[in-house]
Parts: structure tokens; C-alpha cells; sequence
């Protein structure tokens, strides 16, 4: 019998992201991307349609959007939390909002409701991925470039340069408790750096690594890494190492073999590309603009 664990679906909204939102919501009727159209739905009933299909879902816990904004057929949860709270604000509220309701699950998974590629071959592969390495506080989905670029030649996702592999984190990682009380600030810290990569600077040089480089450089059991990386000799599992040293947790990465399931929609130009994609392989008819 397959494991349970609550997942947590970021429903909210960034202030700094809204270039997406002011090109196809610029009269904010929809609000956060979630509620977007997309073929037919909105956005986020593309993703949550697949997770209740897993055997490994215990329930949904929708954050940043209400019962009043979305209604379904199927039992979620809504926390109460502002749809514009932080990264770590909003891990927190599903972590009280769960163990409140007298849940001591040890994991929680968290899934982004802005991916309608993903399917739940791509959920379940996560989820086994989890119940493999219970030992560890946080497991993040990590997608190879190689195979997104199969799919989508010109994506414009931040990719991290390995000497075994380049990789980009994909859109569902696991937490313990622990993880989610130590690390909400430094889960917006690192977020809030990404975000420093402007497209324009996302060359074959860029790493999704950099950002974090400039965390760590007061950290002296970091520089051995942080070396090996400048001189282009890191592998993927060192990356693992300093995020464990950065963050004082033990951290896995687990490679998904779904390139679809790590593309999500952040740009305007996204929105088209990965609709054409999905309308493509879920057999849905394609429908221009904003619907």
C-alpha cells in the first residue's frame, strides 16, 4: 500500500513576478494565475486534476486561493493565507493548517498550480522518489535541460551546469516540518535571488547556482564547493552538499524523467507554447488567445 502525504498547492500570487499577469489579466479579473483560463479550465485544474489521480495524495491544500474564488466537484482544503504572502508565509500556514486538523504526517509535498504539462506518471515517480529517501528533510523534483529541450528547444528556465548533468528544479519538492520551520526564509532568500537572473542574462554561462554563490560566501565549510563550482568541476551532488551545509538539513535532488513536468508558465511568451503543447498531447482542441 502506497504512502499518503499532504500536498501543499501554491495557488497565490508574486508582486515582483506579475509580468505573465499584466499581458493576460491586465484588467485583474482573474487575479493570480491559477484562475487563468487555459483549454477550457483554469490553469491550476490541470495540475490538481493529475494529483488526485495519485494513490500517494492524502488530501489538497490549496494556498492563496478560497472557496469563493475556486469551487470543485472534488474535496480540497482552503488555508487561510493572502494570496501575495511569501514563499515560506504560505509553507507555514499549510503546516498549521494540517496539524491543526490533528494530522502528524512527517512529509509534505509541495506543487506549484502553474505546470498543466505535468501527469500523474510524472507525480508518481516523485512521490516513489520520496518514499526512498524518507531520511531526508527536503527533496526537490530536479529536471535535466537535455530533456525539456526535446520538448521546448528555446525554454527560458535558469539551469543549473553540472559536470554530470545540467538541471533545473522542477515544480513539486518534499519537507519535513523541520525544513519548512527552518528554512522559510531562506526557501524566499533563494527565490527572491533567482529572480535577480534578468532573461537577458541567461546565457550558456548563467547558472541557476549562481544566485545562490552569494549566500554562502560567508560560510568558510562552503569555499571547497563554492570553488569547485567557480572552476566548473561540480557535480550534482555537490550541489546537494552545500545546499545541506547552507541550510543545516540533509538535501536530495531526484532527477524526474518527464521534461514536460518542469514547465511551468512565467513568461508571456509560456502561456502559448506550453497550451500548443498540452492541447497537443491531452487531445484537447487548441484555442487562441486568453482562453
Amino acid at each position: 500500500m502506497a504512502s499518503k502525504y499532504p500536498v501543499l498547492v501554491l495557488c497565490g500570487s508574486d508582486k515582483k513576478k506579475r509580468e505573465l499577469l499584466k499581458l493576460i489579466d491586465p484588467d485583474e479579473k482573474y487575479g493570480v494565475k491559477a484562475l487563468v483560463p487555459f483549454l477550457g479550465k483554469r490553469m491550476m485544474d490541470w495540475q490538481i486534476e493529475e494529483l488526485i489521480k495519485s494513490p500517494y495524495v492524502e488530501e489538497l491544500y490549496l494556498l492563496g486561493v478560497t472557496e469563493e474564488q475556486a469551487k470543485f466537484d472534488y474535496h480540497v482544503n482552503y488555508v487561510p493565507v493572502s494570496a501575495t504572502s511569501n514563499y515560506g508565509e504560505k509553507l507555514l500556514a499549510g503546516l498549521k493548517f494540517v496539524r491543526d486538523q490533528g494530522k502528524n504526517f512527517e512529509k509534505f509535498v509541495v506543487s506549484s498550480s502553474d505546470t498543466p504539462c505535468i501527469t500523474v506518471d510524472a507525480i508518481n515517480e516523485f512521490f516513489e522518489a520520496v518514499e526512498k529517501n524518507e531520511e531526508y528533510d527536503y527533496i526537490q523534483a530536479v529536471i535535466s535541460e537535455e530533456s525539456v529541450k526535446a520538448i521546448f528547444p528555446e525554454h527560458e528556465r535558469v539551469v543549473g551546469k553540472f559536470t554530470d548533468i545540467n538541471v533545473f528544479p522542477g515544480e513539486l519538492f518534499a519537507v519535513n516540518e523541520k525544513a519548512i520551520k527552518s528554512c522559510s526564509k531562506l526557501i524566499d532568500e533563494f527565490g527572491r535571488r533567482r529572480r535577480l537572473i534578468k532573461r537577458r542574462e541567461r546565457s550558456k554561462t548563467t547558472s541557476a547556482l549562481t544566485p545562490v554563490m552569494r549566500m554562502v560566501l560567508k560560510r568558510p565549510k562552503t569555499w571547497p564547493i563554492v570553488i569547485k563550482f567557480i572552476r566548473g568541476k561540480l557535480e550534482l551532488k555537490g550541489a546537494e552538499k552545500l545546499m545541506s551545509i547552507i541550510s543545516k538539513l540533509n538535501v536530495k535532488a531526484v532527477l524526474s524523467h518527464d521534461g514536460a513536468s518542469g514547465m511551468d508558465i512565467d513568461l508571456p511568451e509560456d502561456y502559448e507554447k506550453v497550451k500548443r503543447y498540452v492541447s497537443k498531447t491531452k487531445n484537447v482542441p487548441y484555442t487562441e488567445g486568453i482562453s
